[in-house]
């Protein structure tokens, strides 16, 4: 199943990459490594180099040592390892252990990932001038907007994690918890229903810090909830290479009535952005709604939701500037957000695109 959807995946690339007249492609980006091949940099692997020529087999290259990988055993092509003694270390070994295999093969233009590629390697790859390479960043992002069944199945799956975490928050949150006891046992309810350790993202703020949404300040600390203090929960776990993100505001025992109503808005506001969730709507329509109601009442400095995936943060975008449309396969969020100069509040969660409208994976 797993090779069945790798296989295809590359199919689509390399169809994408014949329409722009290139011999092939060369991938080391992170999320598209595993998009594409199954390796997952960043836990516990090293950089990694993806060879996809229009004709011929694909090649994987990867540290040694990392044979045994169950995420790369299902890659539908050639996987060999390159020693780090191979004049040089990391991607720089990879792409000369890439050129002495199949030198032959590397013929230029080739597709690569300009942004992540250094240059240096480029050149050593015979991409000597820009006449020799095509950018193909957003060609492989687009491909991955539009999951899968199994790739949703995975974020189902994170979504569960999701919740067990902001139902941690939810029952351990009162006068006197601080924020990063809040995070670590929000933490380790998504690692206990995960039956693993995961990565995790997190924004867990209390009290006034929660309007430092988005700012260098508003990262977890020992700040501890007073009565009535609100606290904003922004979990992003990645299961199995997927993400999750879901933000929940919540309070220290009763809360004044004002900020209570705030909540409302944002569980009102929320909802009728839902309404407008099926292929064919522009993204900016969607954030234009969210933007219309909430500016009224306060500031609403962010977007209104993104795509996540393999990445936490990828298209469709919805903000106001967007020219994305909602596509069936895409899974977005929906963060409607007010915040003040003394707090502020923000609720999230996720949703997949369906033929006729969407499922909620979250709450």
């Amino acid at each position: 199943m797993i090779a069945a959807s790798t296989r295809t995946r590359i199919k689509r690339l390399l169809s994408r990459i014949r329409e722009m007249e290139l011999e092939g492609a060369v991938v080391c980006g992170r999320d598209n490594l595993f998009y594409l091949s199954g390796h997952l940099m960043g836990e516990g692997n090293g950089p990694a180099l993806l060879f996809l020529p229009i004709r011929g087999t694909p090649l994987l290259l990867y540290p040694e040592g990392e044979s045994a990988l169950s995420s790369i055993r299902d890659f539908p092509g050639e996987s060999l390892p390159y020693g780090l003694s191979e004049s040089g270390a990391g991607l720089a070994a990879a792409a000369r252990s890439l050129q002495n295999r199949i030198s032959g093969q590397l013929k230029p233009p080739l597709g690569i990932e300009p942004s992540i590629l250094p240059a240096q390697i480029a050149w050593e790859l015979g991409m000597g001038s820009p006449a020799d390479w095509r950018d193909i960043e957003d060609t492989i992002v687009k491909l991955r907007t539009v999951k899968n069944g199994g790739e949703i199945e995975r974020m189902k799956r994170a979504a569960q994690v999701v919740d067990a975490g902001q139902a941690r928050a939810q029952e351990l949150f009162r006068e006197g918890v601080t924020e990063i006891g809040l995070q670590a046992a929000c933490r380790e309810a998504m690692e206990r229903t995960a039956g693993k350790p995961i990565g995790c993202l997190a924004d867990v703020l209390i009290g006034f810090r929660t309007a430092l949404i988005g700012s260098p300040g508003g990262v977890a600390g020992e700040n501890g909830a007073k009565r009535e203090d609100p606290a904003i929960v922004d979990l992003l776990p990645c299961v199995d290479g997927y993400y999750a993100d879901c933000t929940r505001t919540l309070f220290a025992g009763e809360a004044p009535k004002d900020r209570l109503g705030v909540a409302r808005l944002l569980l009102e506001v929320k909802a009728d952005l839902e309404a407008l969730l099926r292929p064919g709507v522009p993204a900016a329509e969607i954030d234009g709604m969210a933007r219309n109601r909430l500016s009224r009442e306060g500031s609403f400095p962010h977007h209104t939701g993104h795509g996540i995936g393999i990445s936490h943060f990828e298209p469709p975008f919805i903000r106001e500037d967007s020219e994305d449309v909602l596509q069936k396969g895409n899974v977005i969020t929906l963060e409607p957000g007010i915040y003040f100069e003394h707090w502020g509040a923000r609720i999230e969660d996720d949703y997949l695109i369906t033929e006729d409208g969407f499922e909620k994976l979250t709450g």
